[in-house]
């Protein structure tokens, strides 16, 4: 039994002292899925969980794992640091079961494998056990590792399978952005949409508050990325780009906007002072951006035009503290993105476009 904690950083350990064994932790993780949600709007839960996952590095990550580990496992501690001894290589843990969690996300995963292979061993072996092993002796650890859906690999498996037979462990193995995935699918709806800042709803049509629609596009003028893409003028059909692009659940989003792009030209007829051509070059340029941040072999094919299209959205109406003021802005982000959408400055045109 574990009696008193201290120190908090970047890194989590988890020991876990039940008879439960790893797999029943792990397929308790990937059977819970929330039942008060619909498919749909857990698919797009879920898709707007990879686009926080693939864009949070470092501490982000830390603050995301924090935010859906509050809700599912509402016993956890964090540990602030003490002093300069900082967090004596526990960051966050469940008291009455002994059980720590270590995290590593580094911003590019595929490159810094080798640092998260010395980091699982030398903060178990000198800080964890050293100091929080004299009171909870460690069972289980799991290495907390955002691979941003890349995987674990076999050197990081063989670095955690010798921590687990030299400190006899039951289990020392790889926590992954999957597993917090479904940690955080498995929780309650009202949780979920604090942690996304709400669900798209692809059946919502109504008047865009035209103040609101000023402020948005007055952020993206002054947020958008250097000119390095035009806007094109073609108008292809719509659900034809729809399918060329893969937007598998957001193009019903698209198509449900395309009702409202009307409010578009009539905010323009009334603000003379934006530049429609400007919002278009804009537009363009963020989705440029967006095929930087991520691209076509960072994951299936069938995901990647969803997730261009939130971090898009994103970038027009990021999250703030205020989910009221956000939902507003999000409406009148999506109906900019269906308007520019259907002439090809966002994503691209079906080959047979200008036929």
């Amino acid at each position: 039994m574990c009696r008193g904690s201290k120190s908090r950083g970047l890194f989590y350990y988890s020991v876990i002292l039940t008879t439960t064994s790893h797999n029943d932790v792990l397929l308790s993780i990937l059977n819970n899925e929330s039942a008060t949600m619909s498919p749909e709007r857990k698919l797009l839960a879920r898709k707007m969980f990879k686009l926080l996952v693939h864009e949070a590095n470092g501490y982000a990550y830390e603050s995301l794992f924090a935010r859906v580990m509050q809700y599912a496992r509402p016993q956890l501690l964090k540990i602030k640091p003490y002093g300069n001894q900082g967090d004596r290589g526990n960051d966050s843990y469940e008291k009455d079961h002994g059980r720590y969690f270590q995290i590593f996300a580094p911003e590019e995963p595929t490159a810094s494998k080798q640092d998260a292979i010395t980091k699982a061993e030398t903060d178990f072996e000198e800080k964890l056990l050293p100091y929080w092993g004299g009171f909870c002796t460690p069972k289980e650890y799991f290495f907390v590792f955002n691979d941003k859906y890349n995987g674990t690999n076999f050197p990081i498996q063989q670095t955690l399978s010798s921590i687990k037979t030299k400190h006899g462990l039951n289990v020392a193995d790889v926590y992954l952005a999957q597993h917090l995935e479904q940690e955080f699918i498995s929780l309650e709806e009202d949780q979920i949409t604090s942690i996304i800042g709400g669900i798209l709803d692809p059946d919502s049509a109504h008047g865009l508050d035209y103040g609101v629609l000023g402020e948005v596009i007055s952020f993206i003028a002054k947020t958008a990325p250097d000119h390095s893409r035009s806007g094109k003028l073609v108008a292809p059909d719509i659900n034809e780009k729809i399918k060329f692009n893969n937007l598998n659940l957001f193009g019903k989003v698209l198509l449900s906007k395309q009702l409202e792009t009307w409010q578009i030209d009539d905010y323009f007829s009334r603000n003379s002072e934006f530049a429609k051509s400007a919002l278009r070059d804009d537009l363009a340029s963020f989705y440029e951006e967006s095929i930087l941040n991520i691209p076509d072999s960072s994951y299936p094919k069938d995901e990647i035009g969803d997730l261009r299209f939130l971090s898009i959205l994103q970038r027009i109406a990021p999250q703030t503290d205020s989910a009221a003021n956000d939902r507003l802005k999000r409406d009148a982000a999506l109906v900019i993105m269906a308007k520019y959408f259907e002439s090809c400055d966002i994503f691209e045109e079906p080959l047979n476009a200008h036929a």
